[in-house]
């Protein structure tokens, strides 16, 4: 069943896309127009985007161009993986690094960090 995206997965998205990299914006611009499927399992969340309509691109042929990891207080990191297939947004994936059960309502984004990939990380 799709559903656009609620208050507590768009923090997610909000803070996974505040780091800059090369065709952010095209995929931020794809983001407005999703709608999701979401389904939780005992260590991981999936978020499967269905984009209407013709979107312009992704233009790097990366899976996943950023990647962040959020330190949790008395637990491991929650890994947060953003897949893009032929050139649109497909999935936001969410892990626990060392697979226990992952507690949605409880994530903390206070102390993050990004990994970008080689290929789109901003030259200066």
């Amino acid at each position: 069943m799709c559903r656009k995206l609620n208050a507590k997965e768009s923090q997610w998205i909000a803070a996974l896309m505040n780091v800059k990299f090369q065709g952010r914006d095209i995929l931020l611009k794809q983001l407005t127009k999703a709608n999701i499927i979401y389904r939780q399992e005992y260590s991981f969340i999936s978020i499967k985007f269905k984009i209407e309509g013709k979107m312009e691109p992704y233009p790097y042929r990366v899976r996943v161009p950023v990647e962040m990891r959020a330190f949790q207080q008395s637990a491991a990191p929650i890994v947060f993986l953003l897949h893009v297939i032929n050139g649109i947004i497909d999935e936001l994936e969410i892990i626990t690094a060392d697979s226990t059960q992952i507690d949605a309502e409880n994530i903390s984004l206070e102390r993050v960090e990004y990994e970008i990939d080689q290929e789109v990380i901003m030259k200066n």
